[in-house]
């Protein structure tokens, strides 16, 4: 990375790191879904955390060897949101290149899998059933519904799908839907053909928002928390 994190981000990274080796490897063993729950305050900077993970994943670290065909799908409620997440990698990271970063449309992905060693953003108002990626036509061959289920059938060993619960600035009634979304990756969609993503990292300032997401769901799930005491203490 670019910038020097602050010590509780850095002990947020080394704990998100073990936990999500730890839920891949689970996975690998028992075919059982994952979820890595990432609790932080808002201004606590999890973006530079996450970007710091993928680039920690992708390229290795002291610890954990490399995993150059690692695949990332980073799915927030909007638009804005995805450049934001992006911009903030191109910035930061060091080592993740502009070409790894794609941010979905509708407009023109058309993909039977996401290909190795990139990190793909999504946003949940592409998502909707009027939305163009949710169905064939204009020459789409792949719905981004059987791009993700091609994917896991064939890439579940190094696919990671980043949940960004913010919901920020959105009305009740657009927040209940893009909730109700999110959960599809969660719990699995039949009517579209989508199966539960096998390691879901789920980034949020309560853990009660991300506990209503996952109401439920049969997934093992390993925490990472970071305080509102441990950012004060670092001057932030």
């Amino acid at each position: 990375m670019k910038v020097e994190l602050f010590p509780f981000q850095k002990q947020a990274l080394t704990n998100l790191r073990l936990n999500t080796a730890e839920a891949l490897g689970s996975y690998r063993r028992t075919h059982t879904p994952q979820i890595v729950s990432y609790t932080a305050p808002t201004g606590a900077g999890k973006t530079i955390v996450m970007s710091s993970l993928i680039e920690s994943i992708l390229f290795g670290d002291d610890t954990y060897p490399d995993q150059l065909d690692a695949i990332f799908v980073w799915l927030s409620d909007s638009p804005e949101l995805n450049q934001q997440s992006k911009d903030k990698i191109d910035l930061k990271a060091d080592k993740i290149t502009l070409d790894q970063c794609k941010i979905i449309t509708d407009d023109s992905f058309d993909q039977e899998m996401l290909d190795d060693g990139n990190i793909y953003f999504l946003n949940t108002q592409k998502l909707g059933k009027s939305s163009n990626l949710t169905k064939h036509g204009d020459g789409r061959t792949y719905t981004i519904w059987e791009t993700l289920a091609n994917t896991v059938r064939e890439k579940s060993d190094r696919l990671y799908f980043i949940i960004d619960e913010a919901h920020r600035g959105m009305q009740a009634r657009d927040a209940a839907k893009a909730t109700t979304i999110m959960q599809k990756f969660l719990k699995g969609s039949p009517d579209d053909g989508l199966p539960v993503m096998p390691v879901v990292i789920g980034m949020t300032a309560t853990p009660e928002r991300f506990n209503n997401l996952a109401s439920g769901i049969m997934s093992t799930t390993h925490f990472v928390v970071t305080t509102a005491d441990e950012v004060r203490a670092s001057g932030l």
